[in-house]
């Protein structure tokens, strides 16, 4: 018996540090594929010697990114926070319908949205004109107010009911409790989801190339393609980088590390508000113009301008090409986010360095990774490592884009996930000799399936939409539904760009529709 006691111990020790071992060398692989290709970029401008930046460029580019960010950023926020609210705390007609419904828009990419608005305008459909800069703002804020009605949603949800109901046993009015209890209690989500929306922004292409908005993003492309300056590009690339991760702290320092106590003993239903019958209707009417400027109008323009032009023979391969991508990307960026969250739910400086790899990428342009990427290749090349950047070689680069950009979008599901194991089965996987290697496996990961299935969905359909690393990397004669939209709308041709622009839009609802009805029954009591 004693020598049974003394020996299980004995073995639980020797069996950990291999695990461990095992663990940290994924870990460590998992944040040089993140963190490397953002990392070249910043090497490569720094030491680039001479250099040929366009100054004007550069200037055209910061104040179009910050105009359009403050704008457009502004107005996803203002929208994303005051549907959040209404969904999640008020009643109204169409509630429940408005609940799912409002991600929609997160299904088409901006650049589709401004190529059916600009079809729009061009078909003399379109009331007012949709175009140059406040056109591209006014996209950006109905097609990115999904990110901040998500994170506001999920901030609402996860309120005490307490809180609510003494505010209201108080005597506060619904305006009082909003200002003075909700949206303080709400705000740390509601400025991670502008900071999502504002970095999207910061790192679209597709929109702002159309409406002939210089901002960073289209000034790489331009200093590189137009100018020939590399060297100019990567420096660029590095300013925009370095913007985007001096933006992602900042944000991170507002959130602090603010923790909220409620006083409930058990989830209940959230107490919500019964408007008058006006503010009832203004709230459903404000609800409804968001889901058809947002979604169902671009999408029912793209379906007719698809029926009157499509030609099936030129969709095909296109279709395939997009969906072999995202489903592969998906299964890679996945795997990485899964180490990632495994890292970091270890502690230790290894899994912050995780996280702030995956950060790091997430944060940067898929241009600037992509550029990244193939600096490396380049430097690669020159080394006699790897011959010409050929299909194989292209394909491989942009997955490994793919894996370093979108692994943070995996992260966060795949966290929450495992944050709501016991700490109990820890242990009790220990007691009974479990490494953690095999606890991971056998016990985590499976238990945060659903997580996992979400990650899976968030990242197809983000690889989906993605349009400046595809345009960089792709091998030649490879063309994807986004890249075949973006050649057609670069010649004028937006009648013949509707059809696949439309056919990205359909991939990404069904993936959308999913997420939003399982984060709509995510809390006990909602209905």
């Amino acid at each position: 018996m004693a020598l049974a006691a003394a020996h299980t111990p004995r073995a639980a020790r020797t069996s950990i540090p291999t695990s461990w071992s095992a663990q940290g060398i994924l870990a460590l692989a998992a944040t040089l594929i993140c963190a490397m290709p953002a990392a070249a970029v910043l090497v490569l401008a720094a030491t680039g010697g001479v250099t040929g930046l366009n100054i004007d460029l550069l200037g055209d580019g910061v104040l179009g990114t910050l105009g359009l960010a403050s704008v457009g950023g502004g107005g996803a926020i203002i929208l994303g926070a005051s549907a959040a609210w209404l969904v999640s705390l008020c009643v109204f007609p169409g509630r429940g319908f408005f609940t799912w419904a409002l991600v929609l828009p997160l299904a088409a990419p901006s650049f589709v949205l401004a190529y059916a608005y600009a079809s729009m305008t061009w078909a003399g459909a379109a009331p007012i004109a949709v175009s140059g800069f406040w056109g591209a703002a006014f996209i950006y804020a109905f097609g990115l107010y999904p990110y901040v009605y998500l994170a506001a949603r999920a901030a609402f949800m996860s309120q005490s009911s307490c809180a609510l109901e003494a505010a209201r046993s108080l005597g506060a009015r619904s305006r009082d409790v909003f200002l003075r209890v909700a949206l303080p209690l709400a705000r740390p989500g509601i400025v991670a989801g502008g900071a999502l929306a504002i970095l999207e922004i910061a790192a679209d292409y597709g929109a702002a190339q159309h409406f002939g908005i210089t901002t960073l993003s289209t000034a790489i492309f331009r200093a590189w393609y137009a100018h020939g300056d590399a060297i100019g590009a990567l420096q660029i690339a590095s300013l925009l980088l370095i913007a985007a991760l001096v933006f992602l702290v900042i944000e991170r320092r507002a959130r602090g590390r603010a923790a909220f106590a409620g006083g409930s003993t058990r989830w209940r239903p959230l107490p919500r508000y019964s408007l008058s019958p006006g503010v009832a209707v203004a709230a459903t009417l404000f609800c409804a113009t968001l889901l058809v400027l947002g979604a169902g109008l671009p999408l029912l323009w793209l379906t007719r301008l698809a029926l009157l032009h499509a030609d099936i023979s030129e969709l095909a391969r296109p279709m395939v090409n997009s969906l072999s991508l995202a489903g592969v990307g998906a299964i890679i960026a996945l795997a990485l986010a899964a180490i990632i969250a495994a890292a970091a739910r270890t502690g230790g400086a290894l899994g912050k360095a995780s996280l702030f790899a995956a950060g790091m990428g997430y944060a940067a342009p898929g241009a600037v990774i992509a550029l990244g990427a193939l600096a490396l290749f380049g430097l690669a090349r020159e080394a006699g490592i790897v011959g010409g950047l050929g299909a194989g070689l292209a394909l491989t680069a942009l997955f490994w884009v793919y894996a370093a950009r979108f692994a943070a979008a995996g992260v966060q599901p795949i966290d929450a996930g495992l944050a709501r194991l016991s700490k109990g089965l820890d242990a009790s996987a220990r007691v009974l000799g479990a490494n953690s290697w095999r606890r991971l496996l056998r016990i985590d990961l499976p238990i945060a399936a659903p997580s996992l299935a979400a990650a899976a969905l968030i990242l197809f359909v983000e690889i989906l939409k993605e349009l400046p690393a595809t345009l960089i990397l792709r091998p030649f004669n490879f063309d994807t539904l986004a890249v075949q939209a973006y050649a057609y709308a670069s010649d004028e041709r937006l009648l013949e760009a509707a059809a696949p622009s439309l056919l990205i839009f359909i991939a990404g609802l069904a993936p959308i529709l999913i997420l939003s009805r399982g984060i709509t029954r995510s809390r006990p009591g909602a209905r």
